[in-house]
């Protein structure tokens, strides 16, 4: 085939290149060195890969194994996580927002951090501040939103929501809903570096897009299959309060993200919650 098909040949070439590589990213310069093909060439194979998933165009341009193909590298032994595409996108909002990110799963009734990125101004402040566990109030509670069962959910909750926190809980959620994120903010009068009295933050229903917010984090999910939260990524350690603007913007910014996570994870773009 190859012989009388030498288009067919190169498109195969980069799928196999991909394949044979499924935790490593690569430019089209490292593809086209790599395969000794022209980028003329390679430029336009990878934007049809990408646009059918089987590809996955990384927020620096760089290019990974996508979804579609996850099950033809495991198959050889070679399992693709999630997080190898995550970590990617959490560097470059931790760098841009100068923040830290972390990638949060619900795992024994806690929230766990597996994967974190940090700016290079909260290096120190990330070994000794942030915890590698979370009760699941706030965090595991918003992570479920697309649960059926999710108002059930908050009556189990132990120790049980006062009638306030279940009301803010249920009107932070419809913000989630209808903006893909959930900013976590630090009442008036209370430290950002109080960790210990995490469980007093507010959930935005609303943002005034003049007035200024101590944010504790902005949370996005991450969907995977059923549409459910696979996973969702946070980010913490704002350096100064924030326009109700500049929330908004920091919050798309990491939905964008999130929804590429998702793209790669399903095997195709994923814009409504």
């Amino acid at each position: 085939m190859s012989r009388h098909s030498p288009t067919i040949a190169r498109v195969i070439a980069v799928l196999d290149f991909f394949i044979e590589h499924p935790r490593q990213a690569f430019s089209v310069t490292q593809v086209t060195k790599s395969l000794g093909l022209s980028r003329t060439t390679v430029a336009p194979i990878l934007a049809g890969f990408v646009e059918e998933g089987y590809i996955y165009r990384r927020a620096d341009r760089s290019y990974v194994l996508g979804r579609a193909l996850q099950s033809m590298a495991e198959d050889s032994g070679q399992p693709v996580s999630p997080l190898a595409v995550a970590s990617q996108e959490m560097r470059t909002l931790a760098d841009e927002l100068a923040v830290v990110a972390a990638a949060l799963f619900i795992e024994d009734g806690e929230v766990v951090v597996r994967e974190r990125a940090a700016s290079v101004h909260h290096l120190g402040w990330v070994n000794l501040m942030m915890a590698r566990r979370y009760p699941m109030r706030p965090w595991g509670l918003l992570m479920q939103f697309s649960d059926p069962r999710f108002e059930a959910r908050l009556e189990a909750v132990s120790p049980p929501l006062s009638a306030d926190e279940r009301a803010n809980m249920l009107s932070g959620m419809a913000f989630a809903r209808q903006h893909g994120f959930s900013p976590l903010f630090v009442p008036k009068g209370e430290r950002r570096e109080d960790y210990r009295s995490q469980l007093s933050d507010r959930f935005l229903s609303e943002i005034d897009l003049e007035e200024r917010y101590q944010l504790r984090a902005i949370t996005a999910p991450v969907m995977g299959s059923g549409a459910t939260v696979a996973f969702a990524i946070a980010l913490s350690g704002f350096p100064h309060p924030m326009k109700g603007s500049e929330v908004m913007d920091a919050g798309r910014q990491l939905r964008a993200a999130c929804q590429r996570i998702t793209a790669f994870l399903i095997g195709r773009p994923l814009n409504t919650l």
